[in-house]
């Protein structure tokens, strides 16, 4: 029986039923048993899903038909022809409803209430009726229609927004929260709730509407929530999921298996067999017209079009995150927001573009905006958003930070309440060449450069001059050639993609691997302009000042004053969002300033002389040297990092943390519990006091006194130990070896940071 086309011989078995020439079917009276001898029988109309006996001459509906088969009524108390009246009431109404979930099942009952258009009685909470009551008896219907679902982030009760237009097409706008006001008319489409009450006359029943305060206990109820279908996601497009080890689909509406709605009218892949090479062609026509920078360009191109595909691929699940795809041009009209858009139509059908993150040169991005942009897309069950036509400098925490996050913790605007959500939106953006943006962001992206040399970009012509409307009208076609590299990389056992990048590890493995099993390009190739040079003018800037301060002075020594110099002095116009007549500037590059330390540009690293005296005091070296540090040839061939990183443990009074070992020099700590002073560093010739003395240590570090005092041990000595007991807990290391307090950590921690700056070391 198809549930959605429910019919009157459903109530019979195939067995018993004789089909007419006319389409429909005569059987044997469930009452009358073909009483009087007429061998025309019981007659079954399937088109009006009525019946008609000519035994009696009467006829009824679905509801008189279940009433005959279990003895409610007989045929003779049914309809004469053109006779009018309802013939189940009261009990018998309810007798005949309660038979159809009971006796014949949940899918007979709702077909026959959906041919009927019935709605149950139900009698509201009241007069000794507990609301738990009233919440356990709307989820017995309302539960299996799949319109109301729960949403475990959001914690609330939703529904699936949907508008109807006049064609019949229906457009689902994705989650909606259940309003106490909406609870009220959305359960009397399926019931007709009750209420006794009491007159001169005695009792009488009435219909009421559900009170509002009523549904708002119902919609917070555990009995109502409990019952209704747990929903996580909405698709959009029909989407492959490697799901117990094979790649399958999502059902249309709701599929259990993953918590998801996809609509009735999603594009789907109409051709799951298409050939890789076809799928190719498919792609190349889309971006053949595009004037991309280089092959690299239309390699990431391709593969910003087909991450959206691969949410349901990651092995950790469909919020694993992905890059942040910039499409730049160098110039206007050149087709960055056009290239970005089809990536829209294709997953959404229609390319949305979003209020810029920064929209001019002194604009740093309103954080607050952005929270408010994200949080709302993320609640409804976006799954892109792409903010058109950035300028000036690309500077926002909030969205930096939402590029890597799994999970969003925020606030419900307009509440109290703090809901956690599943980041699983595709970000993307655009702008022309003169836009900057943070370290952060440059290196959570890949890019999009498109070049335009012509003076009038209107004077283009294309052969397909509408190619939105082209991919539009043919989603599913391109959806068949993404879905052709993707079944291609499955059918090669899944290979991992060849490069890294570290901050989206998985899509790098997923995406870089499908995209080099179909014979494209790498997309985590990184040249420098990718790597932040060209659009971060922080780094850029930077890079030209070592290069300046190395061919300028060689490897002498420099203080700070004699770095601005050379700034102002530049033709370069070097940091000159930096006024360094004012206080306030000179600290701001300061402190910008001592980022760099141990970073290397162009083969240039800058190293500080003593990073605990005084920032004016300080003195700065620009020395020749690549980035070839290799710790197994300074620690040797046993050396195994994951066992060093083992060592984070919980310390006295429930602290955690790492210990990180220096390669050289000596601890001196006083042993915690102990009135011990710490060891004399004069007694150690490699020592250099200079190095991480302070104001106070010197007090005494250099009295007469401390000169007996031998040192307790080396800091070889403790990564020895280290290595010997890789699974030693910090208790463990302060019983053996007087190290472990709280003060010994935080003064550890102080001096790595000074060798991972100077000396490009980290454990």
């Amino acid at each position: 029986m198809n549930k959605n086309n429910f019919s009157i011989i459903n109530l019979f078995p195939d067995k018993v039923l004789k089909k007419k020439g006319d389409g429909n079917y005569k059987t044997v009276c469930p009452q009358c048993g073909l009483q009087g001898g007429r061998t025309e029988g019981f007659i079954l109309f399937p088109e009006s899903n009525m019946w008609y006996c000519h035994s009696s001459g009467k006829h009824g509906g679905i509801l008189e038909l279940v009433a005959l088969q279990n003895n409610i009524i007989n045929c003779i108390d049914c309809l004469e022809k053109g006779e009018k009246r309802r013939i189940l009431e009261a009990e018998q109404f309810k007798e005949v409803l309660d038979l159809l979930k009971n006796k014949y099942g949940w899918q007979t009952y709702k077909g026959v209430c959906d041919v009927l258009k019935l709605r149950q009685p139900i009698q509201l909470p009241n007069n000794g009726k507990l609301i738990s009551t009233f919440a356990d008896e709307l989820c017995t219907r309302i539960k299996n229609e799949n319109y109301l679902f729960y949403r475990s982030d959001t914690k609330e009760i939703v529904e699936i927004g949907k508008i109807k237009h006049p064609s019949g097409e229906c457009e689902y706008r994705g989650f909606v929260p259940l309003t106490s006001n909406r609870f009220i008319t959305f359960i009397e489409k399926y019931f007709k709730p009750w209420q006794e009450i009491y007159t001169k006359q005695g009792k009488k029943i009435v219909n009421k509407s559900m009170p509002g305060s009523v549904g708002s206990v119902v919609l917070v109820s555990d009995n109502f929530i409990e019952q209704m279908p747990v929903i996580n996601r909405i698709f959009t497009i029909q989407q492959p999921i490697i799901y117990k080890g094979k790649l399958t689909f999502p059902e249309k509406g709701y599929d259990i298996r993953f918590g998801s709605w996809l609509p009735y009218n999603a594009p789907s892949i109409s051709k799951p067999e298409m050939s890789l090479k076809e799928g190719k062609e498919i792609i190349s026509y889309i971006f053949n017209e595009f004037c991309f920078q280089s092959k690299q360009d239309y390699t990431n191109a391709i593969a910003s079009l087909l991450t959206p595909l691969l949410r349901g691929l990651y092995k950790t699940g469909f919020s694993t995150r992905t890059p942040f795809v910039i499409y730049e041009a160098n110039r206007e009209r050149a087709g960055k927001d056009y290239a970005a858009g089809i990536t829209g139509i294709v997953t959404e059908g229609v390319a949305l573009e979003e209020p810029p993150i920064s929209n001019n040169e002194r604009s740093n991005g309103n954080n607050d905006e952005i929270r408010k942009k994200i949080l709302s897309a993320m609640i409804a069950g976006r799954k892109r958003l792409h903010f058109a036509n950035n300028k000036g400098n690309l500077n926002n925490a909030v969205f930096e930070a939402y590029l890597t996050a799994k999970k969003i913790s925020d606030r419900l605007l307009g509440t109290n309440k703090n809901i956690d959500l599943n980041n699983e939106i595709e970000y993307s953006g655009s702008g022309n060449i003169g836009m900057t943006m943070t370290p952060d962001l440059a290196n959570r992206s890949i890019f999009v450069k498109l070049f335009l040399d012509v003076e009038d970009a209107n004077s283009r012509k294309f052969n397909n001059a509408n190619l939105h409307k082209w991919v539009l009208d043919n989603r599913e076609l391109v959806l068949s050639a993404l879905y052709s590299l993707i079944r291609n990389w499955f059918d090669n056992k899944c290979p991992k993609g060849s490069l890294p990048f570290t901050s989206y590890p998985e899509w790098a493995e997923t995406c870089g691997g499908i995209m080099e099993c179909a014979g494209y390009d790498n997309p985590c190739v990184r040249d420098k302009e990718m790597l932040g040079v060209a659009v971060d003018s922080e780094t850029s800037d930077m890079k030209s000042l070592f290069e300046l301060c190395f061919e300028s002075n060689g490897e002498e020594w420099m203080n700070k004053k004699d770095i601005v110099k050379l700034i102002s002095e530049s033709e370069d116009s070097l940091f000159s969002y930096y006024d360094f007549e004012k206080n306030s500037d000179q600290v701001k590059f300061a402190k910008k300033f001592d980022k760099f330390i141990g970073r290397i540009f162009s083969d240039v690293r800058l190293v500080v002389d003593d990073m605990k005296i005084r920032a004016s005091r300080r003195k700065y070296k620009f020395t020749a040297e690549k980035s070839t540090f290799d710790k197994k040839e300074v620690f040797g061939s046993d050396f195994n990092v994951e066992n060093i990183e083992k060592v984070a443990e919980s310390g006295r009074n429930g602290r955690v943390g790492r210990v990180c070992l220096p390669p050289s020099d000596s601890l001196y700590i006083r042993k915690m519990g102990s009135s011990e002073n710490p060891a004399n560093p004069t007694k150690n010739a490699n020592f250099d006091k200079k190095a991480i003395k302070n104001d106070r240590q010197v007090q005494f570090w250099e009295a007469p006194e401390c000169d007996t005092i031998k040192e307790q041990c080396t800091k070889e000595e403790v990564f020895s130990w280290c290595q010997k007991n890789p699974k030693h807990t910090f208790e463990e290391m302060f019983d053996k070896l007087g190290h472990g307090s709280p003060k010994h950590y935080n003064e550890l921690k102080s001096e790595v940071n000074y060798h991972v700056r100077s000396k490009h070391f980290s454990l």
